[in-house]
């Protein structure tokens, strides 16, 4: 599944938005306001939601900025982007990739009972199949991308992607069934959530 055309649009009107209006810069939390430079604007219906740990995803020697942005005021059916400038010699930040299928679709709730006021949106919200919010955590630590989300009641699904130099993209690397009582066991998906991480998706059940 690659979603390629017009995701690039609409990224390439939010970020040019954003240079021609007053710089936004608002964020959920104060603890990551000094945490953005200057330059790096969002539309203004947007916000950073976190900011991740500085990084060197692709190897260049240089930390990169990560953080996740979603709309202020975020209703059922929005998505959770999350973007990478890379760092450069002059300490300045160029965007090098923002994805838009690390988090599950945003709903207030995932739960059988919960009927969203849009109610086209059912069926999408269906497909989750669970009781808990799908997204568990996301990690970049250096080359590797590292993302758990939740699979049953006493389990939760690890994969990890590593950067490749050549392709320049994360290829799949393993996935691990974690489980609740203690331990790991590995669950081989990657003809469902490879050969890259824009093959990533909550719905690999499905696929």
């Amino acid at each position: 599944m690659k979603r390629i055309t017009l995701f690039s649009l609409l990224l390439l009107y939010f970020f040019v938005e954003a240079q021609m209006l007053d710089c936004n810069q608002t964020v959920w939390s104060n603890y990551d306001a000094k945490k953005i430079p200057k330059d790096i604007c969002l539309s203004n219906e947007y916000q950073f939601l976190y900011i991740h740990n500085p990084t060197d995803v692709n190897g260049d020697g240089l930390d990169a900025l990560i953080f996740n942005w979603d709309r202020i005021t975020i209703q059922d059916g929005d998505t959770t982007f999350v973007s990478i400038y890379i760092q450069n010699s002059d300490s300045t930040f160029s965007h090098f990739r923002t994805f838009n299928n690390l988090f599950p679709i945003y709903f207030d709730r995932y739960d059988i009972g919960y009927i969203p006021q849009d109610t086209s949106l059912i069926p999408l919200l269906r497909r989750y199949e669970t009781n808990s919010t799908p997204f568990r955590k996301l990690e970049f630590k250096q080359d590797s991308l590292i993302i758990t989300i939740y699979l049953d009641a006493k389990t939760d699904l690890r994969t990890i992607y590593v950067y490749d130099k050549n392709l320049n993209n994360w290829l799949y690397k393993r996935s691990d069934e974690i489980l609740y009582e203690g331990g790991e066991r590995a669950y081989d998906l990657e003809d469902k959530l490879g050969p890259t991480i824009d093959d990533f998706t909550y719905f690999w059940w499905d696929e």
